[in-house]
């Protein structure tokens, strides 16, 4: 995938630029996310289209969206989506909350498991998710592996020395068959939901660990993100 299409201040200052551009030439589509916003279309200049692309996204303001850049996903292609968030917790607490099955329960979904390297887990969804532990290193990672080659996998490191944060990588990989095969192609794999979901997720995990309240964002804004980002990868 492109440098381009990953998540960062420069695609985004270019997605205002290219809003602004799309209005001055009054294409209808830019003006119709222009007026979602604006009742006054007199003063539409950069800050203004810059608001859009973060209201859109779901944040309340072009500061609040460059501010949480760090925390969005990218794809590494068609098949596998990262996604990483950094947390100000000791080691003991981040691993025991990606590598006890009564913690994941709480933030992500009912499992159980032995916790060691090869263990069979099964999470309690619609449908259930049966799979082996296909890595458990201490302090280090976990990942649940399921059919052909497919797993989700936690792992977590200092960013730094001299860091008093440890980030936590997310990674979910499917295989490139069952991403080809799937009725409805990448887009109905990678629905918003799902990629959106892992930060509902990951603010799950922190609430968890800290107790401290998620910022308030609005998820199915944050969809938009991704079906932007899709639709750069694929088209």
């Amino acid at each position: 995938m492109a440098s381009s299409q990953s998540p960062n201040v420069e695609n985004l200052r270019n997605q205002a630029k290219s809003l602004l551009r799309a209005w001055q030439q009054h294409e209808p589509e830019a003006r119709n996310r222009i007026y979602e916003f604006f009742a006054d279309d007199t003063r539409i200049g950069l800050q203004s289209t810059q608001y859009v692309v973060a209201r859109e996204y779901g944040f309340s303001s072009w500061s609040a969206l460059i501010e949480y850049v760090p925390r969005m996903g990218y794809f590494d292609d068609i098949a596998t989506f990262h996604i990483a968030r950094r947390f100000e917790v000791s080691a003991n607490r981040l691993w025991g909350a990606i590598s006890q099955p009564d913690e994941i329960s709480v933030w992500l979904l009912p499992v159980s498991f032995e916790p060691r390297l090869g263990a069979q887990y099964a999470f309690r969804s619609q449908p259930e998710m049966t799979g082996t532990l296909g890595a458990f290193s201490h302090q280090k990672a976990s990942r649940f592996d399921s059919g052909e080659d497919a797993f989700w996998l936690f792992s977590m490191e200092s960013p730094s020395s001299a860091s008093t944060c440890l980030e936590l990588t997310v990674v979910d990989h499917m295989t490139l068959k069952s991403v080809e095969n799937f009725p409805g192609g990448v887009k109905e794999v990678w629905n918003p939901g799902v990629t959106a979901g892992w930060h509902e997720i990951l603010d799950a995990l922190e609430h968890h660990m800290t107790g401290r309240q998620p910022p308030g964002i609005d998820y199915s804004r944050l969809c938009k993100f991704y079906e932007r980002l899709l639709g750069q990868m694929i088209g």
